[in-house]
């Protein structure tokens, strides 16, 4: 198998900005800024990660379902749908779902870096820095899969988040060390939630080592 391309996924915990990307938003998203100025107190209900169950139900999903779910995937947010009501959509519920003042172009951020989901494509790897079967955060640990199918969104009402989706097999973890990828290798430019593997990084040549060995395939 010849060709695939690989990225490194973080999973998200909950909904902490994670590098806090933001983006050149010059749309004028005035309307939905005042949807949201007028929602009554009522519609906000932040979502209580503390006591929604959402780490078993990612690490179930991922390890029993061979479901990889991302975060930021509240409600409406289909990465499928157009940019424009995307935006509207991640403002709006943010507002509802977090109780989070998010301007266009924090939203422009999120969206570059989630809508890179939508180029991963069946039999791509996905490295998964320090998770691991026994534990969603394992600082001694990092998992590794092929994607089985593309993208798709599908909304867990009972979390009210993760809703961003992949399919996936061939689930592997490795111990972190100098015979397989050491904690660093995970480092810039790798911070973001989602990020190509690209022949111009410095690791990308033990990367695709890695996966040629591992899993004969070649990047």
């Amino acid at each position: 198998m010849k060709n695939q391309n690989a990225f490194i996924f973080r999973i998200s915990k909950d909904n902490d900005n994670q590098g806090n990307p933001i983006g050149r938003c010059p749309l004028d998203y005035s309307n939905i800024k005042k949807t949201i100025a007028n929602l009554p107190a009522s519609q906000i209900t932040p979502i209580d990660y503390d006591d929604n169950g959402h780490l078993d139900f990612i690490h179930k999903e991922f390890w029993i379902n061979n479901i990889l779910r991302q975060g930021w995937g509240i409600e409406n947010l289909d990465l499928n749908q157009d940019i424009k009501p995307w935006i509207e959509n991640y403002m709006l519920s943010g507002k509802k779902f977090w109780n989070a003042d998010i301007n266009c172009d924090a939203a422009k951020g999120r969206w570059n870096i989630l809508s890179r989901m939508l180029d991963i494509k069946e039999n791509d790897i996905l490295f998964i820095p320090k998770t691991s079967s026994l534990h969603l955060d394992d600082y001694h640990r990092f998992t590794v899969c092929q994607v089985k199918s593309r993208y798709f969104f599908d909304y867990p009402s009972e979390i009210q988040d993760f809703g961003h989706c992949l399919k996936v097999k061939n689930i592997k973890e490795f111990k972190y060390g100098k015979s397989t990828l050491e904690g660093n290798d995970f480092s810039a430019p790798y911070l973001w939630a989602i990020t190509q593997i690209r022949p111009h990084h410095g690791r990308y040549n033990k990367m695709r080592k890695f996966i040629q060995r591992e899993f004969n395939i070649v990047i």
